[in-house]
């Protein structure tokens, strides 16, 4: 594959490169459209108490997926300059480090669980649903931090196909222990909330099984070679890079959070509908997500062949591809919308707020997609801490505000979650056409200030 990257057309590598991750991506996020299926059957309470989860587990989420964007960022350039043993070694000691932060964010969260949720406004009544769920839920996320990082540094090497299975195959899992789990069956009984964390939990051990053997048979796994000292030297430059991009993508379940806040003032069923349509948002996404996961393998791969040309082509194209993709999802959901929202739930007023969320938000998903995609190629790049300050102008001074001022503008016609979401959508709008300028910019060139600094890739 690593030949392809560097020399085959670049609209059909990363179309070789990014169809696999859609699959894949689905599958995921299929896995956690379940979750929320069963979980609403149990009631709006326990579907508001996993809307009060999502942002959190998000944030541990999006912790590992920075940890894995710093490993995949030394593997891409080690296979690009063609050093199998800078891959293995880099592959190696990153699922090391992913274990440890796993063990150590499980302990911390278990710890501060009550205060975090009371902070984020859950209603006592809430707390002990919340709890069932989360002290499963960070037992399983040590798991999950190492499979996300272990799914990055396989797509580094250029194997998109492998994740993308599991992922399949652990959401099909996922969908028959779902019911199991949290209603029991026969002898079986019920846990109730908690069944989907430990289902996921499961579903995510025997992706990491398969995926292992296999980077171990290709020779991608192993410490050989390497002192204590190297391997502390690795984690390091893991963290150098790793830091920002976590930072990097914390922004944004922080950002949720202050949404969530915002949205919980106006009732346990706004609550219901927001975190439903959070859970409904990846799928809307998916193309974005798919780019953003292949780019830093081709980026990356053709920065260390020094193939610039490629990398301006594959950006471009992934711009123009987005506006027109993202305008037909926009539609759909249009459409759509009601029937999405009878799925989740048979209340009236929770499924208006989840028509709310897939109408007015989608509107500005193609603009975050020219963000992250830049994001993506900056991380591949090893320019983090630009990619960091990228995505926190996106979030803190245009979507953020940008929602907070749609949501008291639509006060005064009893418009306020409306108008959040809106506001949110233009922020995100003008987040996109900023980038795409920078882009022009830099191409034009070479460099650009941003922040004081002269930007510069090449």
């Amino acid at each position: 594959m690593r030949e392809a990257i560097l020399t085959a057309p670049v609209q059909t590598v990363l179309i070789q490169l990014t169809r696999p991750m859609v699959v894949g991506i689905l599958a995921v996020f299929f896995f956690n459209l379940v979750d929320t299926w069963f979980i609403s059957l149990l009631g709006t309470d326990s579907l508001a108490a996993v809307g009060f989860a999502l942002p959190v587990t998000m944030l541990v989420m999006n912790l590992a997926i920075g940890l894995g964007i710093a490993a995949a960022a030394l593997v891409a350039h080690a296979v690009g300059a063609d050093d199998a043993s800078a891959a293995r070694q880099a592959s190696s000691t990153a699922l090391l480090l992913a274990l440890l932060l796993g063990l150590l964010l499980a302990l911390l969260g278990m710890w501060l669980h009550p205060w975090l949720f009371r902070w984020l406004g859950a209603a006592p009544a809430l707390l002990a649903d919340i709890w069932d769920y989360m002290r499963w839920w960070w037992l399983a996320s040590i798991l999950m931090m190492l499979m996300m990082v272990q799914n990055s540094t396989l797509r580094a090497s250029g194997n998109t196909r492998l994740p993308a299975r599991m992922m399949m195959v652990a959401a099909v899992l996922n969908a028959v222990l779902d019911p199991l789990l949290i209603f029991g069956l026969g002898p079986l009984d019920g846990m109730g909330i908690g069944g989907a964390a430990v289902a996921s939990g499961l579903c995510w051990l025997l992706v990491i099984g398969v995926i292992l053997m296999r980077q171990w048979r290709q020779g991608l796994l192993g410490l050989a070679g390497l002192s204590w000292r190297s391997v502390v030297a690795l984690w390091g430059r893991l963290l150098r890079l790793g830091i920002p991009a976590m930072v990097t993508n914390m922004l944004v379940p922080l950002a949720g959070v202050m949404l969530l806040t915002w949205v919980a003032p106006m009732g346990e069923q706004a609550v219901a509908g927001f975190g439903v349509g959070m859970r409904l948002e990846p799928f809307a996404i998916v193309v974005i997500l798919a780019l953003t996961s292949t780019l830093p393998t081709f980026v990356a791969q053709n920065r260390a062949a020094g193939h610039w040309s490629r990398i301006w082509q594959a950006l471009a194209l992934s711009f123009r591809f987005l506006l027109l993709w993202q305008g037909l999802i926009c539609l759909l959901l249009w459409l759509g919308g009601g029937w999405l929202a009878q799925l989740f739930s048979d209340d009236a007023e929770v499924q208006a707020y989840i028509v709310d969320f897939v109408r007015w938000l989608p509107l500005g998903y193609a603009g975050m997609g020219v963000v992250l995609c830049v994001n993506a190629a900056l991380n591949s790049l090893q320019k983090t801490q630009v990619s960091m300050l990228v995505n926190a102008v996106r979030l803190f001074a245009l979507y953020v505000p940008a929602a907070w001022l749609g949501m008291q503008l639509g006060q005064h016609w009893g418009w306020s979650y409306q108008g959040l979401l809106l506001g949110a959508a233009v922020g995100n709008a003008i987040a996109g056409c900023w980038v795409w300028w920078l882009v022009q910019r830099i191409q034009a060139g070479g460099q650009v200030g941003l922040a004081g600094r002269r930007l510069r890739l090449e």
